[in-house]
């Protein structure tokens, strides 16, 4: 049963990557900065690997679009970490289509972090 949930978690994760992301790009409601980024919280809910690394499955908070990037193996990112996505928006900010992560800022500890 175990084999069974991850291979169709896998197949869910493949699935929803060639959806593109994010999913519901007219409904992201994002304004991009002077430097053409965005942040956006976020929760880790798959991660899967591959030849290239980690692909990480993380769907918005706000508005549940799903995000799609790759780390490498050694990240400390989890499964229902949550995380605050910078996202490039490519020159294009009125399409969110062609946006890209391309950092996820999180902390395990953060309990423990002096303010």
């Amino acid at each position: 049963m175990r084999k069974l949930k991850k291979i169709i978690t896998a197949a869910a994760l493949a699935a929803a990557m060639l959806a593109g992301a994010p999913r519901t790009a007219a409904a992201c409601p994002y304004t991009p900065g002077p430097l053409g980024r965005y942040i956006v919280p976020a929760q880790v809910l798959g991660m899967y690997a591959d030849g290239d690394g980690v692909q990480v499955w993380c769907t918005d908070l706000g508005d549940g679009c799903d995000w799609f990037f790759t780390v490498d193996a050694k990240t400390d990112l989890r499964i229902y970490d949550r995380v605050q996505l910078v996202v490039e928006d490519n020159d294009t900010p009125d399409d969110y289509t062609d946006d890209r992560v391309i950092d996820a800022l999180y902390c395990h500890d953060c309990d423990d972090v002096d303010d």
